[in-house]
């Protein structure tokens, strides 16, 4: 609630992810006339980039409120490593893919698409 200003939408069969779709909808109607409006747009966008780009999984839907406590810090939040972090995310998700029993593959496909382009 400290983050968004309102209590968060989980889902119904997973109780620790919240809608996306919520988080947009408190991002945009944001008046981004005080400084805190402005501190909770930018969190929204955050978080939807966490949960939608950076640490996906195979719901496009939700993201997991783990990411929440990383967002409770603002004025730290650019010294943490997000790349080494998206990095680690990625691996566990190829890791996930490579079992014999795998019949799809989530985790940031994008970042994996830049790096085999580079």
């Amino acid at each position: 609630m400290a983050i968004f200003g309102r209590e968060p939408v989980f889902s119904r069969n997973l109780k620790s992810y919240i809608k996306l779709g919520w988080i947009r909808c408190i991002r945009d109607e944001e008046p981004l006339d005080t400084e805190e409006s402005i501190r909770r747009y930018v969190r929204c966008q955050i978080f939807c980039m966490l949960g939608s780009t950076l640490f996906t999984d195979k719901s496009t839907a939700y993201a997991h409120a783990k990411y929440l406590p990383l967002l409770r810090d603002f004025e730290r939040i650019h010294t943490y490593s997000w790349g080494s972090a998206c990095l680690a995310h990625l691996y566990k998700a190829l890791c996930r893919a490579s079992r014999y029993d795998t019949k799809e593959m989530d985790g940031p496909l994008n970042l994996l698409f830049v790096w085999a382009c580079e």
